[in-house]
């Protein structure tokens, strides 16, 4: 069994300069260590637009900057409207969920854990977690939507 995250560094992270690269390196990392993942994003809620904005991405053809139309999905309800955090296990469910699912499927990854970012009672972004099939169980969402709150600084 793996150590649980040290939520204290995370949020020392956030008093350090160069923000807000230096709290989501330390977000990844402390992901990398605890979960694994193939790749880890943070994204952006941009309500009214039916987008998020892709803040920081471990995987190079994930670029920073580059908007998803994530918000007037089924999954957008759920999560951005919604605020709930949601796990993905399987092929089916990252094709149900994600525009761009075959390209997460070339990565070898079948399971997405995604962990709501809440500042004031709404959805200000989203942390994302996606590795191989079953990866990610239930106990392990509940310890990433802590961690996802470690990003509001960085989000609103």
């Amino acid at each position: 069994m793996t150590s649980p995250v040290d939520l204290a560094a995370l949020l020392s992270a956030q008093a350090r300069y160069d923000q807000p690269h230096t709290l989501f390196r330390a977000v990844e990392d402390a992901c990398k260590a605890r979960f694994g993942f193939r790749f880890l994003t943070v994204l952006k809620n941009l309500p009214g637009t039916g987008n998020v904005m892709r803040m920081h991405s471990s995987a190079s053809d994930y670029p920073v900057g580059a908007l998803k139309p994530m918000g007037l999905t089924e999954w957008g309800k759920i999560v951005l409207e919604g605020g709930q955090s949601w796990l993905g296990n399987s092929r089916e469910d990252v094709l149900w969920a994600f525009p761009d699912a075959e390209l997460i499927l070339s990565k070898g990854c079948e399971a997405c854990a995604c962990a709501p970012v809440i500042w004031a009672g709404r959805c200000v972004g989203v942390l994302s977690l996606n590795a191989e099939r079953d990866a990610y169980g239930r106990e392990d969402l509940a310890e990433m939507t802590l961690v996802a709150q470690t990003l509001a600084p960085a989000l609103i």
